[in-house]
């Protein structure tokens, strides 16, 4: 009776656990290829700064430009299916994407997160 409990147990926290992946922790952005609405493609690494954090079902972004001194932020839920990830939006500098949401592909490779859509492609790395 005893081992039904407990694999009982274990069976409901790790159906109730938030996320199973190694998303969770701190990242920073190492590279980025965009593509603009003219097809243009600009690839960046030292002129952004920024750290991403996820911990349990949430996350939060803080992004700086050096080259112009612009920040980005915004934070919120996110959450993955199959190879999809999804950030939702409940705080943004544009306060126009609160309530919005975006979606990306995802790979973990090594110590490292790539997420795309059709239009960037970014390389973020854990630091903690």
């Amino acid at each position: 009776m005893k081992r039904y409990l407990i694999f009982l147990s274990l069976i409901i926290i790790s159906c109730s656990a938030p996320h199973n992946n190694d998303f969770s922790g701190v990242w920073k952005y190492v590279s980025g290829s965009y593509t603009s609405d003219d097809s243009t493609t600009k690839s960046t690494s030292d002129e952004i700064k920024s750290i991403k954090i996820f911990s349990g079902n949430y996350y939060s972004l803080v992004t700086q430009m050096v080259s112009s001194d612009n920040f980005f932020a915004h934070s919120g839920l996110y959450n993955l299916e199959g190879d999809s990830y999804t950030e939702s939006f409940k705080m943004h500098k544009n306060p126009e994407m609160i309530g919005k949401s975006e979606t990306f592909t995802y790979q973990m490779k090594n110590n490292q997160l790539i997420i795309s859509n059709e239009f960037m492609q970014e390389v973020w790395e854990r630091i903690e």
